[in-house]
């Protein structure tokens, strides 16, 4: 197979690729989305059952610290950030060696594969570096005791 055909199909393979990634994107942006409105709906009648003074005293207790942050915070906890993007940088590290394996029959020259396979690899590497200077800053921060904490 000629390098031309090997990137036209690559193109094309990357291409659906795409419009699935895009897809996928848009239903979860949706399903969040709604799991958001309906969430903010019960949180909204559970609140106007009480009084001011319940709520506080309510408020005071584990269970109501426990309410205010899930109202509060919809963000990924430090660790499942870092473990994605390490998911992320070993997907792309793998691609780019598969792109540069198949650059080595046809020749370094010209090969549109080259091109590719860097691009990847720099993608790669710079995710699993993003991952450990989160996984470092997390530490030095305290934050991943402080998700255990809260889960606990």
């Amino acid at each position: 197979m000629e390098p031309k055909q090997v990137v036209a199909i690559l193109l094309f393979l990357a291409m659906f690729a795409t419009i699935g990634w895009v897809v996928y994107l848009a239903a979860e942006m949706n399903k969040r989305q709604r799991r958001m409105k309906a969430q903010a709906e019960l949180h909204g009648r559970l609140l106007d059952k009480f009084s001011a003074h319940e709520v506080v005293e309510f408020l005071q207790t584990p269970g109501g610290a426990h309410f205010v942050d899930s109202v509060s915070s919809d963000r990924l906890e430090p660790a499942s950030g870092i473990l994605s993007s390490i998911h992320r940088g070993i997907i792309l590290a793998v691609l780019a060696i598969g792109c540069l394996g198949l650059t080595v029959p046809y020749g370094w020259r010209d090969n549109p594969l080259l091109v590719i396979g860097v691009i990847l690899l720099c993608l790669g590497i710079g995710f699993l570096l993003s991952a450990a200077a989160s996984q470092r800053l997390s530490r030095t921060l305290g934050l991943t005791e402080r998700s255990r904490n809260t889960q606990q």
